[in-house]
């Protein structure tokens, strides 16, 4: 974004309804900061003293509120997290590993959630809904368990953006990936969620990822929509399900052979690490290349962003 052609519109947030503060006897409080230009804008967000629900049941989310033509319209930035710092997750007594935060610790942080989210000004929704169509900026809370209960507003503010002077861009075509992202990272949240009732397992003696692993046994539980993943995986009987304080990995049984990359790395399996025990065999220069990596057992891996649910490039640490 180009900063020095940017509108930064600062919105104070207003409590709505007191029944999902942490501490009942404060106000919620909120901040949004919306930065854009005509082409690009950051939309961040903090909420403080805002109850939080462990073992699910509902996530915060934020959106834009207006009336078009006497209607009321809606668009959905997306969910809320804990504090990206540790990426919401503190590490256990004699655990250098990272887990989710209990309700004392978010205590600690002041029941503080908070967001950041890139929008395109003139098109937001792919339909032709622009920024300047809207002037209500909303955290809601929305259930997990029942899909047909309604939002439940908790803070909202109000703000003001002028349509820009120029001819109006044509809309785009709609892009429907975002449905996809949002089901890939609750479908990974869904094992997050049931994790303590997963294998620990530590899969690599270096490990570029440096995650947290868990050995998941059902293909059912499979994130992602990767054809080539389900042969292996079922064959195995497993894959493993990991994460860090940005990404949450996918990792495929299979030795490093085209044939046995899920998809031939399409669908994000684009990164290989042998497993524990098979370094050596690896790195035998007295074997040929061929030879070596049909004996070498270990992981292809993919990489998702727990912000958006993009499936994605990991910086790998060599």
């Amino acid at each position: 974004m180009d900063f020095s052609k940017t509108r930064k519109s600062p919105i104070l947030l207003q409590e709505v309804n007191r029944k999902y503060a942490l501490d009942s006897l404060r106000p919620m409080r909120g901040f949004v900061r919306l930065e854009n230009n005509a082409d690009r804008g950051l939309v961040t967000v903090i909420v403080e003293n805002i109850k939080f629900f462990p073992e699910g049941g509902y996530v915060y989310k934020l959106l834009f509120a207006g009336v078009r033509r006497e209607r009321t319209m809606y668009h959905l930035l997306g969910s809320l997290s804990e504090p990206a710092a540790g990426g919401g997750r503190v590490p256990a007594a004699g655990d250098q590993k990272s887990r989710p935060l209990t309700s004392n610790e978010h205590q600690t942080t002041g029941g503080r959630m908070e967001g950041s989210f890139t929008i395109d000004p003139g098109n937001l929704d792919g339909r032709g809904s622009c920024l300047w169509d809207f002037d209500t900026v909303i955290v809601a809370a929305a259930s997990t368990v029942n899909q047909q209960e309604p939002l439940h507003p908790v803070l909202q503010g109000k703000f003001q953006i002028a349509r820009p002077a120029g001819p109006h861009r044509t809309a785009a075509p709609k892009d429907y990936s975002p449905f996809y992202n949002d089901f890939v990272l609750e479908r990974c949240i869904a094992i997050a969620r049931k994790q303590r009732q997963l294998a620990n397992i530590r899969p690599f003696a270096r490990d570029a990822t440096s995650a947290h692993w868990k050995k998941v046994l059902e293909w059912a539980d499979f994130p992602i929509l990767s054809p080539g993943a389900e042969a292996p995986v079922k064959a195995y009987g497993h894959f493993l399900w990991g994460w860090n304080d940005t990404h949450y990995f996918l990792a495929v049984p299979g030795r490093f052979l085209p044939a046995e990359q899920p998809d031939g790395g399409k669908s994000g399996f684009a990164f290989w690490q042998p497993i524990l025990g098979m370094e050596q065999i690896q790195q035998e220069t007295s074997m040929p290349l061929q030879q070596r990596r049909e004996q070498t057992y270990g992981y292809w891996i993919a990489s998702i962003s727990r912000r958006s649910g993009k499936i994605e490039e990991f910086p790998y640490k060599g």
